[in-house]
């Protein structure tokens, strides 16, 4: 009983301090927020600590308050490493991230913007913990109107055991969310994992007048794009003014990879400075135009890099180093640094626009053409 009313009163702040944000809106969602309980679903997780690279402290039930009150504040939950991760001789363990309760402003910036109705039909990829599944659940009249999918079966499988705790029993699939077919449309789909694209069998589940909320072109890209299904059977929506990005979608069918060994070299030297790859939203630019890309930091004396690596092992790096002038070099497939040149230039020629300026359409045949302004403007891109 002591536990209970703790939650709630944290859940409460919570919900308080995602208005405070301007992230939380609606009223249907600040009680979703307030009667789910998020400890549920997050019996354990990992809590970063000091170091490089980064040690995770393993923090359950046991631990109380320093387990519970985490949980209701707005941050992200690591709960799974890819392989399981290194345990480390201090009892911590390092690794990627794999899996997460996501952060709870990103959430409900998402549900704000699918504007989910309560007889809507709702397909949730990336199921996760099942914290944001239960929170859909409680904002419709059944969760049978619920489909959520996650490519892990043990995710999906304790995700409905909590789900039936709070009487909620939408339909749960483990399946490869880019190449499942699904048999049916939704008026709503979100994804809280990073895509690639937009694949047919996704496309083709999207009812007329439905929307689609996801975040796309990953690793780089940091923002969500809402789409929107046309009369005409195109996807076409607008990039977020907000940040947003989620760990890359696990499919069963992964890129092949080439090697690049062998393949020419080049450098030379560029006017591109430091300061543009921490800039989101030229990354997202290349990201849109170099798919898979994956942004490194390195620094080897004095000299501080910035590689470009896609995932057939091409690479591009910047290298800085002091009032030196900038020089860079590509190994694999030539036009890695020549497209990242390009679209610097373009991005400065237009007053180094803002994620909002863009927008996407998918065409039924699957295209998907990159627009800036508006889909019938000058500068319009077809995506590879």
């Amino acid at each position: 009983m002591v536990l209970d009313l703790t939650w709630r009163d944290l859940a409460r702040k919570l919900a308080d301090s995602l208005e405070e944000s301007e992230d939380l809106r609606s009223p249907h969602w600040r009680k979703a927020l307030e009667e789910t309980p998020r400890h549920l679903f997050v019996p354990s997780y990992y809590l970063a600590q000091d170091g490089i690279p980064t040690p995770w402290k393993l923090v359950s039930e046991v631990d109380g308050k320093e387990w519970l009150e985490p949980i209701y504040t707005n941050r992200t939950l690591v709960t799974q490493f890819e392989g399981g991760g290194v345990e480390l001789a201090s009892g911590l363990r390092s690794g990627i991230p794999s899996s997460s309760s996501t952060q709870p402003s990103l959430v409900i910036r998402m549900l704000e913007l699918l504007e989910v109705g309560e007889t809507d039909h709702v397909l949730d990829l990336g199921t996760g913990t099942g914290y944001q599944t239960a929170l859909i659940a409680h904002r419709l009249a059944s969760s049978q109107q619920l489909v959520s999918a996650d490519i892990d079966p043990a995710l999906t499988s304790a995700a409905a055991g909590t789900l039936a705790r709070l009487g909620h029993t939408p339909q749960l699939r483990a399946v490869d969310a880019m190449a499942e077919e699904w048999g049916c449309t939704f008026d709503r789909i979100i994804a809280s994992c990073a895509l690639p694209r937009i694949s047919g069998s996704l496309r083709s589940a999207v009812r007329e007048g439905g929307r689609l909320i996801a975040n796309l072109f990953p690793p780089l890209n940091h923002t969500l794009v809402v789409l929107d299904h046309q009369p005409n059977g195109c996807l076409e929506g607008r990039f977020h003014g907000d940040g947003g990005s989620f760990m890359t979608a696990r499919t069963g069918t992964p890129p092949k990879a080439s090697d690049s060994k062998g393949s020419a070299y080049s450098s030379g030297t560029t006017s591109i400075p430091q300061a543009a790859f921490d800039s989101y939203h030229f990354q997202f630019l290349l990201a849109a135009h170099l798919p898979g890309a994956e942004l490194q930091y390195g620094s080897e004396g004095s000299a501080t890099m910035r590689r470009l690596v896609l995932p057939g092992g091409e690479w591009a790096e910047a290298t800085y180093n002091g009032s030196k002038p900038p020089t860079w070099s590509e190994a694999g497939a030539e036009g890695v640094w020549e497209t990242t040149e390009r679209w610097w230039k373009w991005f400065n020629d237009h007053d180094q626009p803002t994620w909002d300026r863009f927008g996407l359409t998918i065409t039924p045949e699957g295209s998907h053409v990159l627009w800036f302004e508006e889909p019938t403007g000058a500068d319009v891109w077809a995506l590879v």
